[in-house]
C-alpha cells in the first residue's frame, strides 16, 4: 500500500501542479478573471480557454530547460545546457561555479568533463517538470475533441491545438529519453475523482516510448501547415516543427531511410533558409532568423510584469542572468554583473579538434566567439556570443538590462546536417557531402573531401555549428557505437556501453518515488 501511495502522490501533484499552472495566468496576454479547475468541463467550454491551456504548456516547457529554480547547490545551473553542452567536455564552467565545478565537471583526462554522481544535484536529476507539461498535454488531448464545433472558429482550429498537444508530449518524452533513457510513459489524465486510483507505473522501454512519439507526431503531422519561413510563427509547433523532430528520433532509433526522408521533406518543403553569417547572430534573437524552426519565447517584455527587477524569482528569471547568461561576462555583459563564465579554453583539445587553432578561416570563430585574457580564475580562452542581444527596462539610462533571446530547440542548419549523417550512415557519401558544404559554405571553410573519415567531419561539424545550443551531446550518444567521441572526450570505454548506459543521467531517487520498487534508477548509476 505504501509503494502506491508514493507514485498515487507524484502522478496527482504531477497533474495538480500542471493545474495550477493552467488556474493561475498561464497566459500573460489574455488576463481573464477566475477560471473555473482545469479538469471541470466548465472550463473547456471556449477556444479562448483552450489557447489557455496551450500557452501554458509552452511556458511550463520553457521552465523544464531553463535555469533551475528553487534552492540547494544546483539553483539556477541552466538545465538545457548542463545536459547537452557541458557534458561534452568543450566548455569549462566560470571560476565562480563551485557546484559544478567541484561536483559536477570533475576532469578526468585532457579535455573531459564528465559528469559523476552527487547527491546535490536535485534538479538536474529530477524530471518532475517534465510530467507537469505532459499532464497539460494530457488534459488538452482529452478535452478538446469533447468540446462542440460551435467553441472553435473551425475544426482545423481544433485540430491544430490537438496538433499542438501530441507534439508538445512527443517532444517531452523524446527529451527525457535522451537524457535519462526509459522514462515512465503515461498518456491519461487524471480527473479529481481519479485522485487516490491512480495505479503504479514502471518505467517505459525506450524503444516503445519512442514509437508512441512517432504516432502522436503522425497524427500531429496530418494536422500541421509549414511555416513557410515565417519567423513570427516559430514559437508554436508547426508542420515543419513536427517533421524535424520526427527526423531526429528516427536517427536516435538509426532508422536512416525514415530520418533523410523528413529531413528532406523540412529542407525542400518548409521554407525556411540559412541566415547567412553577416547576420548569424540573428537565429537566436527571436522570431527574426528564417533559419529558425522551433524556438522558445524568451525576449524582454517590457509590458510584462515578470521583467521587473524586484522579482529575481520569477518564472521568467531566464530573461535576466541566470540561463544565457552563464556563456558571457564583462566587459560584454552590462553593468559588471558576471565577471567569469562558462567558457573554452584556448588548449582545450574538443576544441583544436573542432576548429584546428586560431588562424582557421571558420568564420564561426570570429563572430560567435570571442578571445577573453585569463582573468577572475577563467583560463584564456572564447566566450560564445550567441546569447548577446540586450535589452533594458530603462533604455534611456541603460538600467536593469536582460538578456533578450530566444531559445532556438530546431532550425535548418540542425537538420541539414542531421540528413548528412543519415546519408552518410546509408552508404550515399557524395549526396552527405553536397548537405554539409552547405553549412561548411556559409562558414567560409572547405568542404570535407576524405570520404573514409566524412561521418567524423559530419559530428565535428554539428559541433562547430551547435555548440552553445543543448544539443551537441545527444549527437555523440547517437554516433556512439561507431565513431566513439564519448570516450575520445573522457568517458570510460564501459561507461559509454549501451549495456551500461553511463551517458545517461541518474535519477533523483531521493525525490522520485523514494519508496516505489518499480522506479529503478539508471544501471550504472546504481554501482557510481
Amino acid at each position: 500500500m505504501k509503494i502506491h501511495f508514493v507514485l498515487n502522490k507524484f502522478w496527482v501533484n504531477s497533474m495538480m501542479a500542471a493545474l495550477f499552472i493552467l488556474a493561475t495566468g498561464c497566459n500573460k496576454q489574455l488576463r481573464q478573471g477566475p477560471i473555473d479547475a482545469p479538469y471541470s468541463q466548465n472550463f473547456w467550454t471556449t477556444q479562448s480557454s483552450v489557447e489557455q491551456a496551450a500557452i501554458a504548456m509552452y511556458g511550463q516547457l520553457r521552465a523544464c530547460l531553463r535555469a533551475s529554480n528553487g534552492y540547494g547547490v544546483d539553483y539556477n545551473e541552466p538545465k538545457h545546457f548542463v545536459w547537452g553542452d557541458l557534458t561534452t567536455g568543450l566548455f569549462k564552467v566560470g571560476a565562480g561555479e563551485t557546484f559544478v565545478g567541484k561536483y559536477f565537471a570533475a576532469p578526468t583526462t585532457n579535455p573531459a568533463w564528465t559528469f559523476s554522481y552527487h547527491p546535490y544535484w536535485e534538479k538536474l536529476c529530477d524530471w518532475s517538470n517534465f510530467y507537469q507539461v505532459i499532464a497539460l498535454s494530457n488534459l488538452m488531448l482529452q478535452n478538446i475533441p469533447t468540446m462542440p464545433a460551435s467553441a472553435f472558429d473551425s475544426e482545423a482550429t481544433r485540430n491544430k491545438y490537438l496538433a499542438e498537444a501530441y507534439f508538445i508530449r512527443a517532444y517531452c518524452y523524446f527529451y527525457m529519453t535522451r537524457v535519462w533513457g526509459d522514462p515512465v510513459y503515461v498518456s491519461k489524465s487524471y480527473n479529481d475523482v481519479d485522485y487516490g486510483k491512480v495505479p503504479a507505473v514502471p518505467r517505459t522501454p525506450e524503444a516503445q516510448v519512442l514509437d508512441s512519439c512517432l504516432q502522436d507526431l503522425t497524427v500531429a503531422d496530418g494536422y500541421m501547415n509549414y511555416s513557410g519561413g515565417d519567423p513570427n510563427l516559430t514559437i508554436r509547433a508547426n508542420k515543419g516543427s513536427v517533421e524535424a523532430l520526427k527526423a531526429h528520433i528516427f536517427a536516435w532509433k538509426h532508422n536512416y531511410d525514415s530520418a533523410h526522408y523528413y529531413c528532406q521533406n523540412v529542407v525542400s518543403k518548409g521554407g525556411y533558409s540559412l541566415e547567412p553569417m553577416s547576420s548569424y547572430k540573428n537565429i537566436w534573437k527571436g522570431k527574426t532568423s528564417k533559419e529558425s524552426i522551433f524556438e522558445l519565447p524568451m525576449t524582454f517584455n517590457a509590458a510584462d510584469f515578470n521583467f521587473n527587477s524586484t522579482n529575481p524569482n520569477s518564472d521568467w528569471i531566464e530573461a535576466q542572468f541566470n540561463t544565457f547568461g552563464h556563456f558571457l561576462k564583462s566587459p560584454l555583459l552590462p553593468n559588471n554583473l558576471r565577471t567569469s563564465c562558462w567558457n573554452i579554453p584556448m588548449d582545450n583539445v574538443v576544441f583544436k579538434t573542432l576548429f584546428g587553432d586560431t588562424t582557421s578561416q571558420d568564420l564561426r570563430l570570429r563572430n560567435i566567439l570571442s578571445f577573453q585574457q585569463a582573468g577572475n580564475g577563467d583560463p584564456a580562452g572564447y566566450m560564445l556570443l550567441k546569447y548577446t542581444n540586450f535589452a533594458y527596462q530603462n533604455p534611456d539610462t541603460r538600467s536593469h538590462p536582460y538578456i533578450s533571446n530566444n531559445m532556438v530547440l530546431f532550425r535548418l542548419a540542425d537538420i541539414i546536417l542531421l540528413d548528412a549523417e543519415s546519408l552518410a550512415s546509408l552508404g550515399r557519401i557524395e549526396d552527405a557531402r553536397a548537405q554539409l558544404k552547405l553549412t561548411e559554405t556559409r562558414a567560409g571553410i572547405t568542404s570535407y573531401t576524405n570520404p573514409p573519415d566524412i561521418m567524423d567531419e559530419i559530428i565535428a561539424e554539428r559541433g562547430r555549428e551547435m555548440m552553445g545550443e543543448g544539443s551537441w551531446y545527444y549527437d555523440l550518444i547517437r554516433t556512439n557505437q561507431k565513431q566513439q567521441w564519448l570516450q575520445f572526450i573522457g568517458y570510460p570505454d564501459d561507461r559509454v556501453q549501451p549495456s551500461n548506459g553511463g551517458y545517461y543521467w541518474p535519477l533523483d531517487m531521493t525525490t522520485l518515488f523514494p519508496y516505489d520498487n518499480l522506479l529503478t534508477q539508471n544501471l550504472w548509476w546504481t554501482n557510481h
